[in-house]
């Protein structure tokens, strides 16, 4: 099985962040990534590749112009007008109408509006890193068309709270709707494609920048099972209420277990087969897992094992898995190797 790194993504290592009322140590730390691709390295049935590079196209496919040029630029036009050089965290946000018009001039007022949390940062290597993070998905995919059954790329930063114009949830560039695209259009930035793909979301978390990004696109189908938003990040999307042809929402309560959300997932599962995907993209977040300090459900770590038997016996697709969440440290490798040791003994 190949599996897809970048080691840029250590550039990308903001200092805190502000999360539950209190200044804290970042949680998406290069330590992550950094885990998962050690355990990797002496597994014989992995072949561990770097990313490639890839036009901008693709990016644009997704994204607002505007807002990857505001990637791209915002930390050097930040400390270059005198704001602190640490990192860019917005003190202001645009709400509702206010986002109908663009900033022009004010580096805090575009913060406000391009990024929805003072929990994500942007430092001076955050760019160099995203952009690799969407090359490592677009690598993956480029594989996939390749011929190849099951492609694993750790992604860091994440991707799935980023939406069309917008950061948030540690997340810049959405690397599953990239890779999505990408495979929707055989590869091809300038030609519209015909293959219907799917986006299967299992992080803890709504991917509401998914969500978003799906409603502009065609052929794409997003599923996502998450934890109630009532209680949980991002708090204001992710409701069964929001679900249409393009997305459906699974929002699961508190405590749940290996069972009841197996149950839920063969549900997501048949969906995705009535849809008549071509090819899988799944958002892999291990932060349901039992002991994540970002979630709370009580998924033990067999079941992403059975989560991914499950997907090779019921769907049969060539399937693209790129890293979202997952906390634990202790047990963040050991539960992305349960879930991906299926793919490489199938591979």
């Amino acid at each position: 099985m190949i599996c897809i790194y970048s080691p840029q993504h250590i550039l990308h290592n903001p200092p805190k962040e502000f999360i539950s009322n209190q200044v804290a140590a970042y949680g998406e730390s290069p330590e992550r990534a950094e885990l998962i691709y050690e355990s990797l390295i002496d597994n014989g049935r992995v072949k561990l590749m770097r990313a490639e590079i890839f036009e901008p196209e693709h990016f644009s496919k997704v994204h607002s112009t505007a807002y990857l040029e505001y990637l791209e630029t915002a930390y050097d036009e930040w400390v270059a007008s005198g704001l602190w050089s640490e990192g860019i965290m917005p003190e202001f946000f645009a709400i509702g109408k206010m986002r109908d018009h663009l900033p022009v001039n004010s580096p805090l007022g575009k913060a406000g509006y391009y990024m929805t949390d003072s929990c994500t940062m942007i430092v001076k290597g955050t760019w160099e890193a995203v952009r690799f993070s969407g090359y490592t998905a677009l690598t993956g995919a480029k594989y996939l068309l390749s011929g190849k059954n099951y492609v694993f790329s750790i992604c860091r930063p994440p991707g799935h709270h980023a939406g069309y114009d917008f950061a948030g949830g540690y997340c810049f560039l959405n690397n599953a709707a990239i890779a999505a695209r990408y495979l929707r259009d055989g590869g091809d930035p300038l030609i519209p494609g015909t293959s219907k793909v799917a986006i299967l979301d299992l992080d803890f978390h709504h991917g509401n920048g998914t969500q978003d990004i799906v409603q502009r696109l065609e052929d794409i189908l997003l599923v996502s099972i998450h934890g109630d938003p009532c209680h949980s990040y991002p708090y204001l999307t992710g409701y069964e209420s929001e679900n249409t042809l393009k997305n459906v929402n699974f929002p699961l309560q508190s405590g749940i277990t290996d069972e009841a959300y197996l149950k839920i997932f063969s549900e997501a599962i048949s969906l995705i087969k009535r849809f008549g995907a071509v090819y899988l993209v799944i958002s892999l977040g291990v932060d349901t897992f039992e002991k994540d300090q970002l979630g709370d459900f009580r998924l033990s770590s067999d079941i992403y094992r059975l989560l991914s038997e499950f997907l090779i016996s019921e769907l049969g697709l060539p399937v693209l898995t790129v890293m979202e969440g997952g906390y634990n440290k202790e047990f963040l490798a050991s539960n992305v190797l349960s879930f991906l040791t299926p793919f490489i003994n199938s591979d």
